[in-house]
């Protein structure tokens, strides 16, 4: 927790309250997350956004002077009103989004803790047509109900009871009742209802464990270890390490493997920590005790500059695998955390990047809280930096070293550890010798089926490495 104290002039903070008394009328009180905030307090919590931000803001210095803020603003518009066009991205549809987000303590809905009401699967969603869309599993949690109504990665879900999916109702794919659902299958380049229906148990709170699967696969003569590692967190609850605990425990079973694939391709962010742990571990042990990454901050803090290690401590419970190469699989959804372990991985070791371009988040993010007020700060307030003072991927992403679209080919979108699946064939491929896969049928980005158009791993994303 951070708490920082008014930094507003008493006698601004005197004009900005009778301005905004004077100006109040009925409805002037309400905002986006339905709190009801008195004119007096609005201008308390926005002299703490202000003054939070001032200090703390990577980009402080395109905020707008005092004299041009609206302190009488409700707080989600006063904090929009102080970002900074650098700040965040494009989304598919070329509209900007920031990386630095406000929410209510009381409605928070971008914690990375992983109880949450769910089905249990994760998908992208893509047109079938002028007004409907097909939901595409690209994976399921175990123990959901999702896992025991037997859907399974891969599966197209095209119609919720007698509704098809719209742009406006897909969400309801995230979690909410008992439904029916009607699945289909893509054949010939083209979606086929198959006969019967799927009954899906009403969404509940669910456990998505980050290390979704894992195996060691022989290959070649070679031992080769294979890690799907959906997102960075610590464990269920902000102070359990239970998660950090399984990594530990599993680099024990990985230790002696000869090659080693990381899969993130679904993965798009959470904790520093734990991205710094799974790096210790993967690490070459000569670059332990070395630069994992250095986190720039704004010129108003002191020191400007701090350096987070490849510290051997870390590794209690765990072994170090004192890899040298290491075959990285992602897709444009792969982004914050997963991209600092590519960026920091390369000044000591091969880093071979499959898949498809990432997102580019170079930034991280601290959370800010008063207990005066019912809100939380997640600003961006720093730059992060490898240990050969790089970080070029920011918004521009890693290009692969091999350029693979796993929705192109649709008839090598196969379960994980399938050695035929496309990612990880190509990695296996490269592994064994042969550095490219041909695919028996391929299908375009021309085709409207393949146009992705949302994904709910969005609502999981980390806006920026998060850092405590």
């Amino acid at each position: 927790m951070n708490k920082i104290k008014d930094k507003l002039p008493i006698f601004l903070l005197l004009i900005v309250l009778l301005i905004g008394n004077a100006s109040c009328k009925d409805g002037d009180n309400d905002d986006d997350s339905g709190l009801i905030i008195d004119p007096t307090e609005k201008t308390g919590v926005n002299a703490w956004i202000e003054s939070t931000m001032r200090e703390n803001y990577l980009w402080y210095a395109d905020m707008p002077a005092q004299s041009k803020l609206n302190f009488s603003a409700d707080p989600e518009t006063f904090f929009s009103s102080l970002l900074s066009t650098s700040d965040g991205d494009e989304d598919l549809n070329g509209k900007h989004y920031y990386y630095s987000y406000i929410e209510s303590t009381s409605t928070i809905t971008k914690a990375i803790s992983n109880l949450e009401q769910s089905y249990g699967f994760e998908f992208n969603l893509y047109p079938i047509g002028d007004s409907h869309y097909a939901a595409h599993l690209l994976y399921v949690a175990p123990n959901t109900p999702a896992d025991e109504a037997k859907l399974k990665r891969g599966d197209w879900i095209v119609k919720m009871n007698t509704d098809f999916i719209t742009i406006s109702n897909y969400k309801t794919l995230y979690g909410s009742n008992a439904m029916e659902l009607t699945t289909a299958k893509y054949i010939n380049g083209g979606l086929v209802t198959q006969a019967g229906k799927t009954q899906l148990g009403a969404a509940r709170k669910i456990e998505d464990d980050p290390v979704h699967y894992h195996t060691i696969i022989p290959w070649n003569g070679k031992k080769v270890g294979y890690l799907v590692y959906n997102h960075f967190t610590a464990g269920q609850m902000d102070e359990d390490t239970k998660y950090d605990k399984e990594l530990l425990t599993l680099s024990n079973t990985f230790k002696g493997v000869n090659e080693f694939i990381l899969d993130l391709r679904y993965n798009n962010g959470g904790l520093l920590s734990s991205a710094q742990l799974l790096s210790t571990i993967l690490a070459p042990a000569s670059a332990l005790g070395k630069t994992f990454c250095t986190l720039q901050y704004n010129d108003n803090q002191s020191p400007q500059n701090e350096s987070i290690t490849l510290r051997s401590s870390l590794l209690s419970g765990g072994a170090n695998l004192d890899l040298k190469t290491i075959y990285v699989l992602v897709t444009a959804e792969s982004a914050s955390a997963s991209e600092l372990v590519i960026n920091c991985l390369k000044p000591y070791m091969k880093v071979v990047v499959i898949g498809e371009t990432t997102e580019g988040k170079n930034v991280g993010s601290v959370s800010y809280t008063d207990n005066k007020y019912p809100w939380l700060l997640q600003p961006i307030v720093c730059k992060l930096y490898n240990a050969s003072g790089k970080s070029d991927y920011g918004k521009i992403g890693f290009i692969p070293n091999y350029k693979r679209d796993e929705a192109e080919t649709l008839d090598k979108f196969l379960p994980f550890g399938d050695t035929n699946e496309l990612l990880l064939s190509t990695a296996l491929g490269l592994i064994g010798g042969t550095p490219t896969v041909t695919a028996t049928k391929s299908v375009t980005r021309s085709s409207m089926i393949l146009k992705k158009v949302a994904s709910s791993l969005d609502r999981k994303a980390s806006n920026g490495v998060i850092i405590r």
